[in-house]
């Protein structure tokens, strides 16, 4: 104990004091040595625990590293015909991490991320049978008013009237406590729309097809719908609804082709300055 005092004493002291290197022996295994400068990443600060404290974390991590390396020894012995294997495994993991990292940066640096809208249409045209739609979307939005607003029977006249749209919207401005959480111009899954309106219909998408515009309610609102497009299940995707998925497409592309160039290249330079000779 007085041996673990004393070394705990130091490793703090010198640790406190700033110290940058010192030989202070930890622990020994065979050839081996622990050195407080190989664990003061691992202590306190002087002071900060007791004095029992100190020793007992001094002799953990003692401990630990006898372990660690006992481990190693004991692996090392009884599994020699597999060393070479592990080995080749341990070498071929830093070079693929090499290359990894050389990859990464290279295409960093290289990548063109501008994609024109022309590129996007083009891709599109040209594989549109991959672009099926594996749910129905819809295009639409709505605005919920209290049930008990002044002038409900004529707003909802007034909502589904071309030339009266104008006397709507005063009066939609004056009353609407809610509103869509999707724009009417942007394509979103129909269940997701569906389960923000009381709409009650055993076909919901012939429903809405055929009905641009309705108001329904519940108990408490309101809604008054404006349906502007719709597409069913296994039809085409709109080019807006996977404009994003397409950019990301082609970036991928740019991507794997930038890959398979910085191969072909060190081939040719390799070649060119003679370090590489294919018979």
């Amino acid at each position: 104990m007085r041996f673990w005092s004393v070394i705990a004493a130091s490793i703090l002291l010198s640790c406190s004091q700033g110290l940058t290197s010192t030989e202070e022996v930890v622990a020994t295994l065979g050839s081996k040595q622990l050195l407080v400068d190989d664990i003061k990443s691992q202590l306190p600060k002087a002071g900060a625990l007791p004095e029992a404290d100190s020793i007992a974390l001094v002799q953990t991590i003692a401990r630990n590293w006898a372990k660690n390396e006992l481990l190693v020894e004991a692996a090392e012995f009884n599994l020699k015909e597999d060393l070479r294997d592990f080995e080749n495994l341990v070498s071929q993991y830093r070079n693929d991490l090499l290359k990894h990292a050389y990859i990464e940066r290279y295409v960093n640096e290289n990548l063109d991320t501008n994609v024109t809208a022309e590129e996007i249409a083009n891709y599109y045209e040209s594989n549109q049978s991959n672009f099926e739609l594996k749910e129905s979307i819809i295009r639409a939005g709505y605005t919920a008013v209290p049930l008990e607003a002044q002038k409900m029977k004529d707003a909802k006249r007034w909502f589904k009237s071309t030339s009266q749209q104008s006397k709507y919207l005063d009066w939609i401005e004056v009353f609407a406590t809610k509103q869509s959480a999707f724009s009417d111009s942007s394509w979103v899954p129909l269940d997701d729309f569906l389960a923000e309106i009381p709409l009650e219909s055993s076909n919901p998408y012939s429903y809405l097809k055929r009905t641009p515009k309705f108001t329904c309610e519940d108990t408490v609102m309101v809604y008054f719908v404006n349906v502007n497009d719709i597409r069913i299940e296994n039809s085409y995707s709109p080019l807006e609804y996977v404009r994003e998925n397409i950019r990301k497409m082609i970036l991928n592309k740019r991507r794997l082709d930038l890959i398979e160039r910085i191969g072909d290249n060190i081939i040719a330079n390799a070649i060119e300055k003679g370090d590489l000779l294919i018979p």
